[in-house]
C-alpha cells in the first residue's frame, strides 16, 4: 500500500515484527469487530469525526485535531494514538506497542490489537488521547461512565 510518495511499511525489522504480531489465523471477521469497537468508542466523544486524508481512517477532534489513526490488515488492526509521558514509558514494555514511525517523538505509539486483551487496553489509551488532544472544555467526556 502506497501512502503519498512513501511505503509505510516496508521489508526491514519492522515488517517482519508486524507479520509475526499479526498472526495469520485470524479471520478478517474479528478484524472488522475489532476495527469497529475502535471506531464506535473513537466517535463517541463530543466533536469528533472521522476522516481519511492518507487512505486509512483518522479520528479527529474539534479544529481538525487529530487523536489516533487505525490500519486494519488481514489479521490485526493497528492503532497510532498519543500518550501522557508515564503512560508512553508503561506501554512500550508491552510487546504489542512500539514507538510510532514519524511521531513517535512527539508522543505517539503504535499498538497492535489482535484480541479482545489488547483491544481492551487500546480502548483505554484512546481515551486518553481524546483527553490529550481535545479542548479543555469537553475533554472529560473520554472517562465519562467507564
Amino acid at each position: 500500500m502506497r501512502i503519498g510518495n512513501f511505503l509505510p511499511f516496508h521489508d526491514g525489522p519492522l515488517m517482519r515484527l508486524r507479520k509475526r504480531v499479526c498472526a495469520p489465523h485470524d479471520t478478517m471477521h474479528i478484524v472488522m469487530t475489532l476495527s469497529d469497537s475502535i471506531r464506535a468508542l473513537a466517535l463517541s466523544f463530543p466533536l469528533t469525526y472521522e476522516d481519511a486524508p492518507w487512505g486509512f481512517p483518522v479520528f479527529k477532534v474539534g479544529d481538525n485535531k487529530l487523536f489516533a489513526w487505525m490500519i486494519e490488515d488481514d489479521a490485526c488492526v493497528e492503532v497510532t494514538m498519543k500518550l501522557s509521558t508515564e503512560e508512553r514509558e508503561i506501554a512500550e514494555l508491552l510487546p504489542y506497542v512500539r514507538r510510532a514511525s514519524h511521531v513517535g517523538r512527539y508522543g505517539w505509539i503504535t499498538a497492535t490489537v489482535t484480541d479482545d486483551e489488547t483491544l481492551a487496553v487500546v480502548l483505554e489509551w484512546i481515551r486518553e488521547s481524546y483527553w490529550l488532544k481535545a479542548p479543555a472544555d469537553v475533554r472529560e467526556a473520554a472517562f465519562e461512565g467507564t
